[in-house]
């Protein structure tokens, strides 16, 4: 004999409750990973843009790094630390921090998580005193001089080029790559 619907339905209603919670700790989790996902993307092409571009003759290319200087405390989600040590066009690639004022870091590629006026004004002067490729998954980089930036269209990682500003700073990128943009300025 089944309890009177009195009895049952605050236990259905109990019930419906823990379903949608679970439900939503489920869609949480799955847009956690989806987030950390793009971020391992976004590293992967930030590995690749440094591969297809070219720095200035006499610009430490007897060095053996290359070095990613990067803004913020846990840019892409950490996504960047599994390129520390990676060998790019023969050359070690190290991750530095990049602070605020920039200092007398020696960046040879800059990843701005963040396109603040301090940052912008950081990023102007260090790219004035080296070729130094820049990019960015902040929407509206390129308008502020960055090299390269990051976009999600339609669920996927896409890139438009600043090739003028990669010309200013004597940086060659190569054909293939600027194929690959949806939009190169020039």
């Amino acid at each position: 004999m089944m309890p009177p619907l009195r009895l049952r339905l605050p236990l259905l209603r109990g019930f419906v409750v823990a379903a949608m919670a679970l439900a939503a700790l489920g869609a949480g989790a799955a847009r956690a990973a989806d987030s950390i996902e793009k971020a391992r993307v976004k590293a992967v092409f930030i590995l690749n843009f440094i591969k297809f571009s070219g720095w200035p003759d006499g610009q430490d290319v007897t060095t053996q790094t290359l070095t990613l200087c990067v803004t913020g405390d846990y840019p892409l989600a950490g996504q960047l630390n599994a390129l520390d040590g990676r060998n790019v066009q023969g050359r070690q690639l190290r991750l530095q921090p990049l602070n605020a004022t920039g200092g007398e870091a020696a960046c040879d590629v800059i990843f701005a998580d963040r396109t603040d006026a301090a940052t912008l004004d950081s990023l102007r002067l260090l790219t004035n005193q080296r070729a130094t490729l820049t990019v960015s998954d902040q929407p509206g980089f390129l308008a502020h001089g960055g090299m390269i930036e990051l976009k999600i269209v339609d669920g996927r990682i896409r890139f438009d080029v600043n090739l003028a500003a990669a010309r200013a700073a004597n940086l060659m990128l190569s054909s293939q790559l600027l194929q690959l943009a949806d939009q190169v300025v020039q």
